[in-house]
């Protein structure tokens, strides 16, 4: 999303309310990735996620949590000498979805210059006033009718104050590591899907992209292969643990938000049909599928480790969280 162009990083950080995740991708002599992940808790009191207020608490603690996380400084050695140490190793950084706000814009022209791209996607959030603009940075992804001279184009928008993208990237520096690029959990870990499923000839069919993620959860609405909705909603206080997010009480709230979601869109897109739910949790929550299909009466999936297996990528040891799936994603 935002940042700069180029090769990707091979290193990956993620951070959240309650957990930072680290991980790190290499090849194999035959040129086969791996990765390789490392989970670390982090007290409460550190980072407090929002979309408007300030995010890290206590930089200090954060910026020790990521130098003891990502480990010393890279060094540039020749013939066995280090001619430069202290170099800020280039990462991906994965922002909670609950840091940051999401929309889904119609425009039936789209200008070819990003410049004045913006300026009307400015101007349209600020006549809707679908997201705060001031002091916000804007990422946006443009998705054209099928047929060239039909229909609209449906535009997703990210927004993230630039005071809290600079609480973040300022952290980072400080602990030797430079975010190269920066995006949001949530449409990395559908793009890893996406990846796993077969591309975009999966997309046939209508479906709704559920994460629930760091106390939030996101849903992502796909009709006829482009997104037409997104809503992000706080779900659980960050500091709950995951045997708390699998009570019978949280995962009613969870499928309640869903069915909001779902009929929030239907709103928009009446002729929308959902075919499948795919969902992607941080923890393990027994039952939370089963209800979702059950409630909403269609087939359900998950992202789960199987479809990073499915793409080509293999463990290089390190943690199987669920949590750490976003820097994996993060790597690809």
């Amino acid at each position: 999303m935002w940042g700069l162009s180029g090769i990707r990083p091979d290193q990956c950080l993620k951070v959240g309310g309650r957990t930072l995740a680290w991980g790190e991708r290499s090849r194999t002599w035959r040129g086969r990735h791996r990765y390789r992940c490392v989970l670390s808790p982090i007290p409460s009191g550190i980072i407090k996620l929002s979309p408007i207020e300030g995010n890290v608490i206590d930089r200090s603690a954060l910026q020790e949590r990521l130098r003891s996380l990502a480990g010393p400084p890279k060094r540039l050695r020749f013939l066995g000498y280090t001619v430069v140490s202290g170099l800020p190793r280039p990462i991906t950084l994965v922002l909670p979805d609950l840091a940051v706000r999401s929309t889904v814009l119609q425009l039936e022209q789209v200008p070819a210059r990003r410049e004045e791209q913006e300026a009307l996607i400015r101007w349209r959030l600020g006549q809707e006033q679908h997201l705060p603009l001031t002091g916000a940075k804007l990422h946006w992804e443009l998705f054209p009718p099928r047929h060239a001279k039909v229909g609209v184009h449906m535009v997703l928008v990210t927004a993230i104050q630039e005071s809290i993208l600079a609480e973040y990237e300022g952290a980072c520096e400080a602990a030797g590591l430079l975010p190269q690029e920066v995006t949001v959990a949530s449409f990395r870990l559908f793009d890893l899907w996406l990846k796993a499923a077969g591309g975009t000839r999966c997309l046939t069919r209508d479906l709704a992209w559920v994460t629930v993620l760091d106390g939030g959860l996101t849903c992502l609405i796909i009709h006829e292969g482009r997104p037409v909705f997104v809503r992000t909603k706080f779900i659980v206080g960050d500091q709950l643990s995951d045997e708390d997010m699998a009570t019978e009480e949280t995962i009613a709230r969870i499928v309640r938000e869903t069915e909001l979601s779902i009929l929030a869109c239907r709103e928009h897109v009446p002729n929308l049909q959902l075919a499948r739910v795919v969902l992607m949790t941080d923890s393990e929550v027994p039952g939370l599928e089963d209800q979702l299909g059950r409630v909403l009466g269609i087939s359900t999936d998950r992202l789960h480790w199987d479809h990073v297996e499915s793409v080509g990528w293999s463990q290089d040891g390190g943690s199987t969280s669920l949590a750490t799936l976003p820097v994996v994603a993060g790597l690809m």
